[in-house]
């Protein structure tokens, strides 16, 4: 990331992208960063981990140290996002990944970044076999980074594996799937049992997951597009405008046109 430094480039405003984006950061200053609404306020030592549909911005006035990656799924050979989850559960879009690592962590992650750099400027036979087995081990090191300060019983890993399937579902279908019992559905579960396994997991209801993501969908598109709220309305698959009125003034304590005007 050294390298981009005499861009002098010190902020990016609110994004969202297709991709997944790593980052392993040590000795970053003055950085200000924001992901799904949770503000990091000087993070020095830490991996950044930004899934598919999340927004994030960010200011700094100091310097970048460390590494950062942008890829799809696709380019580690996996046959669906689902798969893709059950190994890398830090990817989860309702989670805000921003977890601190120490020197020794550091220093264990560089040699993988140092070979898939060589790699890359190198260009001989095989790199991009070398460069996908060096970033899978970045992701192996990342999950046991993310288990030891996050998930400790088998339990808890089998429950995490159903939370991210979940979670990954409800950013994938949310507007056409509103009810807990649909996706107990698609998961093969009870609906009861899936409400218990993400309570016991994330600490939220199963239906206070889905109806953030699409109150997030709705702050999105009220913040950064001119839709009117009757078409946001429809696009979020509400019967009618006075629905989605009174659905987002009981998550927000606002109306959505109230919400529009003060963000602005």
């Amino acid at each position: 990331m050294e390298e981009t430094n005499n861009l002098k480039v010190n902020s990016l405003p609110p994004h969202r992208a297709d991709f997944y984006c790593l980052a392993l950061n040590f000795g970053t200053q003055n950085l200000h960063y924001t992901l799904n609404e949770k503000e990091f306020k000087n993070p020095q030592h830490f991996i950044l981990c930004v899934a598919p549909g999340q927004v994030a911005k960010w200011e700094k006035n100091g310097d970048w140290f460390g590494y950062c990656t942008f890829f799809k799924s696709e380019f580690l050979q996996y046959n669906s996002e689902i798969n893709f989850l059950q190994q890398y559960p830090f990817f989860n879009i309702q989670e805000a990944n921003l977890i601190p690592v120490s020197q020794e962590q550091f220093k264990s992650l560089s040699p993988n970044y140092a070979q898939i750099l060589h790699e890359q400027k190198d260009g001989a036979a095989y790199s991009v076999e070398i460069i996908r087995s060096s970033f899978q081990a970045i992701l192996w090191q990342v999950r046991r980074i993310y288990e030891s300060a996050k998930i400790k019983t088998v339990v808890e890993k089998a429950n995490a594996i159903i939370a991210s399937q979940f979670q990954y579902m409800v950013n994938e279908y949310f507007i056409d799937k509103t009810t807990v019992e649909e996706y107990a559905d698609m998961l093969n579960i009870t609906a009861n049992h899936l409400s218990q396994t993400i309570k016991n997991t994330t600490g939220k209801t199963a239906k206070n997951i889905i109806s953030q993501r699409r109150l997030e969908e709705a702050k999105y598109l009220l913040n950064y597009t001119n839709n009117d709220i009757a078409e946001i309305a429809y696009h979020l698959n509400f019967s009618a405008p006075t629905h989605f009125t009174k659905f987002f003034k009981k998550e927000t304590a606002c109306t959505p046109q109230e919400y529009r005007t003060n963000s602005k």
